[in-house]
């Protein structure tokens, strides 16, 4: 297993992860990445690489689960992040990526993205993990 640790801006930075997982991979055999999130107020995402298309991201989650709504979870805790943690529930915090040949077998357009959800910057641990080919597969 490995580690990655990434540091965010705060609510609702996306980083592009794909650069740093295939610098990971180019060494592997075929198999499957495991990429694993250790947070409940960020999440993981494939899609298009695209600025306009990140900002309606951006402004999907916003509109789908409002910040300024009264959520119980604010007022036990007080730390104003009620709606990440709900945010984070229409994503996910675990990927199966495919490895072939020493990269990520992803599709023309796709690329890895963490987005933060919480409201504060926030260093991220990701759990990586490798599954080599099973060559039995198959026959």
């Amino acid at each position: 297993m490995d580690r990655l640790f990434v540091e965010t801006r705060g609510e609702l930075d996306i980083v592009n992860l794909t650069g740093e997982l295939e610098r990971r991979v180019a060494r592997l055999p075929n198999g499957v990445l495991f990429v694993y999130l250790k947070s409940t107020t960020s999440g993981l995402f494939v899609n298009e690489d695209d600025p306009a298309l990140l900002e309606d991201v951006k402004d999907m989650l916003s509109r789908l689960v409002q910040k300024n709504a009264n959520y119980r979870h604010n007022s036990t805790w007080g730390d104003g992040n009620g709606h990440s943690h709900l945010r984070s529930l229409l994503l996910s915090n675990s990927l199966a990526l495919p490895v072939e040949g020493g990269r990520l077998a992803l599709g023309t357009w796709q690329n890895v993205f963490l987005i933060e959800l919480d409201v504060r910057p926030r260093r991220r641990e990701l759990v990586l993990s490798f599954m080599p080919e099973d060559e039995t597969l198959g026959r």
